[in-house]
């Protein structure tokens, strides 16, 4: 994978209500890419926790940014 800087990448995190918690994905857009690459997926009891684990998943890829939308 090419290590461009992240800084002008695209972390998307998404969080929507699932059975009887939260899920929580996301997707990431690199400088030159194509496409989006799909991320992993997790789910959680409470929406903050879903949200917190997004912000650990885009600083350990090393984003800068993030942007969560609820679907």
């Amino acid at each position: 994978m090419d290590e461009a800087p992240k800084t002008q990448g695209k972390f998307i995190g998404f969080v929507e209500p699932y059975d009887y918690g939260w899920r929580a994905s996301f997707r990431t857009l690199t400088p030159g890419a194509v496409f989006s690459e799909e991320g992993d997926s997790k789910v959680f009891a409470k929406e903050p926790d879903a949200v917190k684990w997004l912000h650990a998943q885009a600083g350990d890829l090393g984003f800068s940014f993030i942007d969560i939308r609820h679907k």
